[in-house]
């Protein structure tokens, strides 16, 4: 596993995007969890996610492996009861 930080040029996107930082396994094909910009907590994800780097660039971060992490902002709506539940769709 390493650490990467994105360093993708993103000026012709017609819309603002910002650089993350990436827990990623050593060949970056997956992604388990990640810092967004401007922020200092790590995220873990419940499952690793395909990583895909086409078209962007990244550089190795050297810090220490994470050892705390946050719930991810996004839960995962499976886990919701109100998504599950019959009623909602009746």
């Amino acid at each position: 596993m390493k650490l990467v930080r994105e360093k993708t040029n993103w000026s012709k996107s017609p819309y603002p995007v910002k650089n993350h930082d990436y827990l990623v396994s050593d060949g970056m094909e997956f992604c388990h969890g990640m810092r967004k910009a401007g922020s200092d907590k790590w995220e873990q994800f419940g499952k690793r996610k395909k990583f895909n780097k086409a078209w962007r660039k990244f550089e190795q971060l050297n810090e220490k492996m994470p050892k705390e992490f946050v719930k991810p902002y996004m839960s995962d709506p499976w886990d919701a009861k109100e998504y599950n539940s019959l009623e909602t769709f009746m």
